[in-house]
């Protein structure tokens, strides 16, 4: 019970030491007697006693605490990258409090202020949108790190993707295999900055391997990212009602992909994960092989789900882990008080079975 959980004061006394010593040994001060020190120890094991947080937050001026707002836990990229952060994060002594945004920046400033009345030492934040200047502004009060946003003119430091050599090997893997006309189709651009990051890369390579114009960006599948995260937050009228933003994305895919098979188009980019699963159901539904024989499907992907799919789908992936040590070991830099540059990781591409001879 609470009354009775063992002070600091107890630790002293059967020690027979000074509370002030027995804090040294808690803070693991150096300049205390071995003898000494040994015998706060067998105290602090016989009464089970366990110091206060908020206490040693006070006496040593952090809380080992750090935060991370992610947009959604159900995705595997991010689920996978906060394991990694908040695996990484506690072999350097710190605790992570983890909290989702749903992609809404005013649930994301709120997090924000929560996080720092909570006195973390610092915040990593991966953004689905670009950070709005009161946010930045709240951010001046504890150093933090921003993965997957483009900020400029800010001095919070950012982990990006570098996506162009491996676009490159995408394209210069399709022109391999005969393809004369690629269709592209982009994902949300307005809502993920990082999308837009995936296009230009794209436009950028495409004529070093195919002739202007054969490489086409279709509409943009401007369908709210977060669309169906709010349905499974919601108790759903029928088993139907939790795909809804899923269903959504596939009617606007199927109409881009006919618009671009009828334009001769025989492989297909996807910039957003949900498209080239789309673009899968799409094409079955239709009859048409994916891959060799029939139409060639590539996607931007984090998570390696390219394996579990039939045929297994060929994508441009980052490195999860990677940037989950590289974002940890930015933030600790950036708490220790040093000014960092931004960093990229390095995307590869893999060839798998979607891909084959047009």
């Amino acid at each position: 019970m609470e009354q009775n959980r063992a002070k600091i004061q107890d630790v002293a006394a059967l020690a027979h030491t000074s509370i002030s010593t027995v804090s040294r040994v808690l803070d693991g001060g150096k300049n205390v007697d071995p003898r000494t020190r040994e015998k706060v120890e067998e105290a602090i094991g016989q009464l089970g006693y366990i110091p206060s947080a908020p206490a040693r937050a006070m006496r040593l001026g952090h809380t080992h605490l750090a935060g991370l707002l992610v947009p959604d836990m159900t995705s595997g990229y991010h689920a996978l990258l906060s394991q990694t952060i908040k695996a990484s994060l506690f072999k350097r002594g710190y605790l992570t409090l983890i909290a989702t945004t749903f992609g809404d920046p005013s649930t994301q400033r709120s997090y924000i202020s929560s996080f720092i009345s909570q006195r973390v030492d610092g915040l990593i934040i991966l953004s689905s949108f670009f950070p709005d200047p009161l946010q930045l502004s709240s951010l001046k009060k504890i150093p933090a790190v921003f993965l997957d946003t483009f900020l400029e003119k800010s001095k919070i430091p950012t982990i990006n993707q570098e996506v162009a050599g491996a676009v490159k090997d995408a394209l210069k893997d399709l022109r391999f295999y005969r393809h004369q006309k690629v269709g592209y189709l982009p994902g949300p651009v307005g809502k993920l900055p990082l999308l837009g990051e995936y296009q230009g890369a794209l436009e950028a390579a495409a004529g070093d391997f195919f002739a202007s114009g054969a490489v086409e960006v279709s509409a943009k599948t401007e369908i709210s990212v977060m669309s169906s995260y709010a349905d499974f937050l919601q108790t759903p009228g029928s088993p139907q009602d939790a795909s809804l933003g899923f269903k959504r994305r596939c009617e606007k895919v199927e109409g881009i992909l006919d618009a671009l098979l009828a334009r001769g188009v025989t492989a297909v980019i996807a910039g957003y994960g949900p498209d080239a699963l789309a673009a899968y159901l799409c094409l079955r539904g239709r009859g048409i092989p994916i891959g060799q024989g029939g139409v060639s499907v590539i996607s931007f992907d984090h998570v390696s789900m390219g394996d579990f799919l039939s045929p297994p789908l060929s994508s441009i992936e980052v490195p999860v882990g990677k940037m989950g040590l590289m974002a940890s070991e930015s933030l600790e830099r950036v708490m220790e008080g040093e000014i960092i540059e931004n960093r990229k990781v390095e995307a590869a591409y893999v060839h798998r079975q979607s891909v084959g001879l047009a």
